[in-house]
């Protein structure tokens, strides 16, 4: 019996090659988009694993009010002294360590080379906490000296071309305007590099003790660095968290009450626990991570969603193709239904052997996805920046989720239909034409879900890529071509490199200006005379708002001639007057961030506003001002028929000031479009899936038009004898799926303006949908239905009657 019904399985897929291929391909292209989802999940979710410590690995997170009349937001570090102290307190934390990194890559001197890398300050517990492999050295004991180093395999074979490096010495970059170097370390250990799926990422560790010779932070309302625990086995992650509670409102109590006298509100500190594992889809900072935990390789879950979400709509399309050819076509195989009820198959028999023919056909769709799959990796790693390998990605847990993917479009493809089909009656189907299956109201309703879908994807890819063409084309308030961004090691002494630079490129002709600055990371305080302002630090000189082409609102820029700037004037932008309520700025006297100054500044000038970050951050007040010491930012303005010449003598005049240091720069027009690397890649996503979603649907809807003409050929013949045209025939076949197509836009352009509304609200500076790309995503669907049908009510319209009615 079985081999009987394969047979007949493969005889009725060989008659009917048309429908059978469509549903094949729309399947595979379906299963192998849910595929490549499920790698991506996979992926994401492998971050950190690797740590032997899991599941009892944690981050700890401050969740904090940080201005006031901010909303609470929550941090992926804490201060210095937390975990200290929660060690102290807390018998449940076998160790901790804290981990500080951000924007502290510097130029690291060993072996007469200089290379800029990442470094990272841990305490000696680090490899006690993570699993990073040591190659070279006592994991007890290699960072325990202040004057200790461990850096990577990778790093050691770019200064020594070996890793048998223990005792060698590097060096720190200390003040590159005096070209010396800092006090020498020693290299006590050698690490693996980190594995790809690591999220904390590093070139060389330094001991925590080293950074506290230079900065130690007694702030229990801080939240900058990383803070790791290890807890027992047996810990209550929420007894845990209580009792940091406590131990907060013990020491903080003190800070807690100077900060509502200082700045009139309650921070509200809360501390929690993330797994260690949750951190690259949490990074719980800014961009791709919170750097200054040690977090370099964070993502979001936000983009596997979506992935899967896309995945899903066009396997949705594929699945319905198949119940939808496979209901139409059901009209054909009617009588062997009747003949095999006649002669004693159940009804269980007949649904077995159709859900086998589903089960077949799903079969070598899988196969082809596979294949499929394979393929297209590399485009796929390429649009989303992955590494992934599919023999390296086979395991139980991905085996699992094929087989109930593959059990699952089985059943909701082959089910109904097969179920459809058993219900015939022998005696109305061999003697009777029954009536046609695909024109039922449940065949329509699937239409109109799928081609609802498209519309959807239509839609979303059209807003995606005008917001993308908004944010490339965009005004940000000043011109960023034609202009090369270096940086000069250090933080100290920065005049004399400075002015070196100044004279030696105002020689160029090929440079047309050069300004010098520098930014702090976040926002700090600037206070008025009655009140405290957040707002952004930026060093700048008297060259910068020329050289970036951007204008005064009121006042003046700094100038040579007012020899007091230097110390005593500050620049403000348009969002700093509106923040601070000033009616009239130009003369207002502001203290900075003490960091810089504790001295009052007047406000000289007020800039236009400019953005210095994302599209999707609002521009924040900020204060420009002039600093001999801090800023290592070149900003080199270049004629633009001469930039080989310009990058030339920069890196001449680089290498000449500060040989220790490594050159590096970047065109600042490069680095902002980079900004949108993530949302320039699922881009590309969007549209590929756009486009499969579209075939799917035409190939469906062709295979139905198929159907459709042959099993109204008679009808057709009939109309054409009593006087009806080829234009009425064709609209008369094209009419019903033209009106499924308008209906699926009347109920998917309401849902995919409330969702792309939704996504564009992550942007402070958007676009607004108008009526246009609806216009324009309900064209596109009528037109490819319109051709994915018309070909077949041409053939028919165009038929000799005759011998279509003799035929029937």
């Amino acid at each position: 019996m079985l081999i009987s019904n394969i047979k007949i399985t493969f005889r009725h897929l060989l008659q009917n090659k048309l429908y059978s291929s469509i549903n094949v391909i729309g399947l595979a292209i379906g299963i192998s988009c849910m595929l490549l989802a499920v790698l991506y999940w996979k992926d994401e979710r492998s971050f950190d694993t690797f740590h032997q410590q899991n599941p009892h690995l944690y981050r700890i997170t401050t969740t904090l009010m940080e201005h006031k009349g901010d909303k609470m937001h929550k941090e992926g570090g804490t201060g210095q002294v937390q975990g200290p102290a929660f060690k102290a307190g807390i018998p449940e934390i076998v160790n901790y360590t804290r981990i500080l990194g951000g924007d502290i890559s510097g130029d690291v001197v060993a072996n007469d080379k200089a290379l800029r890398l990442q470094l990272l300050f841990v305490d000696d517990s680090f490899f006690n906490t993570f699993s990073f492999q040591l190659l070279r050295g006592n994991p007890q004991t290699v960072l325990t000296d202040i004057g200790s180093a461990v850096i990577t395999e990778s790093t050691a074979m770019r200064y020594f071309n070996s890793i048998d490096v223990v005792g060698k010495l590097l060096q720190l970059e200390a003040d590159p305007s005096a070209k010396r170097l800092g006090k020498p370390m020693v290299i006590t250990g050698v690490v693996k590099d980190p594995p790809e799926h690591s999220s904390i990422r590093f070139d060389v560790l330094l001991p925590f003790t080293f950074l506290q010779l230079s900065f130690t932070d007694n702030n229990w309302l801080d939240a900058y660095l990383g803070t790791y625990i290890t807890l027992r086995r047996d810990a209550n992650v929420k007894a845990v968290t209580q009792k940091m509670a406590a131990i907060f409102a013990l020491h903080a109590k003190e800070q807690l009450a100077e900060n509502i006298k200082r700045y009139g509100f309650e921070p509200g500190v809360q501390y929690d626990l993330q797994p260690m594992t949750d951190i690259h889809l949490e990074p719980l900072g800014k961009s791709v991570g919170n750097t200054e935990s040690g977090i370099t390789n964070g993502s979001s879950p936000l983009y596997a969603y979506m992935f899967i979400g896309i995945a899903v709509f066009i396997l949705l399309m594929a699945g319905i193709n198949f119940v939808n050819i496979s209901l139409a076509a059901s009209l054909n195989r009617a009588k062997e239904v009747g003949v095999r009820k006649l002669i004693g198959s159940s009804r269980f028999q007949i649904i077995s052997q159709f859900l086998g023919e589903s089960a077949l056909l799903c079969m070598i769709a899988f196969l082809m996805a596979v294949v499929i799959a394979y393929v297209s990796l590399p485009v796929f790693n390429r649009l989303t920046g992955k590494h992934i390998l599919l023999h390296e990605s086979i395991d139980v847990t991905l085996l699992v989720y094929l087989v109930i993917i593959l059990t699952t479009i089985t059943l909701l493809t082959g089910l109904y239909p097969a179920k459809v089909l058993s219900n015939f009656k022998p005696g109305a189907v061999l003697y009777n034409t029954p009536k046609l299956s695909g024109r039922s109201s449940f065949g329509r309703s699937l239409v109109v879900v799928q081609f609802s879908l498209a519309v959807f994807m239509l839609v979303a890819t059209l807003v995606y890529y005008r917001q993308m063409d908004f944010m490339h084309t965009k005004d940000l308030g000043y011109n960023p071509n034609g202009v090369i961004l270096t940086f000069i090691g250090g933080d100290r002494e920065v005049k004399p490199v400075r002015d070196y630079f100044r004279n030696e490129l105002s020689r160029e002709p090929a440079v047309k200006m050069v300004s010098f600055g520098g930014d702090r990371v976040g926002s700090s305080d600037v206070k008025l005379k009655d009140r405290t302002i957040p707002a952004v630090h930026k060093v700048i000189d008297e060259n910068y708002l020329p050289e970036m082409e951007i204008p005064l609102k009121a006042g003046r820029n700094f100038s040579a001639a007012f020899p007091t700037d230097k110390n005593s004037a500050v620049i403000v932008n348009e969002a700093f007057v509106k923040a601070a309520g000033l009616e009239n700025p130009i003369g207002a006297q502001v203290k900075t961030d003490e960091y810089f100054d504790k001295a009052l500044k007047t406000i000289v000038g007020v800039a236009k506003d400019f953005h210095v970050g994302s599209l999707r951050e609002p521009i924040q007040p900020m204060v420009m001002f002039m600093s001999d010491w801090y800023g290592g930012a070149v900003l080199v303005k270049f004629e633009k028929a001469k930039q080989k010449e310009a990058m030339a003598a920069l890196q001449n005049i680089y290498t000449k000031m500060l040989p220790q240091t490594a050159y590096q720069y970047v065109f600042l027009d490069e680095r902002n479009a980079k900004a949108y690397l993530r949302e320039e890649q699922w881009q590309q996503v969007i549209y590929v899936a756009t486009m499969l979603s579209v075939v799917i649907c035409t190939l469906g809807l062709f295979g139905l038009a198929h159907l459709s003409t042959r099993q109204r050929i008679k009808e057709i013949g009939v109309r054409k004898i009593l006087g009806a045209s080829v234009r009425q025939i064709i609209m008369l076949l094209a009419g019903d799926f033209l009106k499924m197509v308008l209906l699926s836009f009347v109920i998917a352009a309401p849902f995919a303006w409330l969702a792309m509304n939704k996504w564009l609200q992550d942007f402070a500076y958007r676009i607004t949908i108008g009526p246009g790309v609806f216009i324009l995503a309900g064209l596109i669907a009528i037109v490819t239905a319109f051709m994915a049908v018309s070909v077949q009510s041409i053939i028919a319209a165009t038929a000799n009657p005759v011998k279509s009615l003799r035929a029937e």
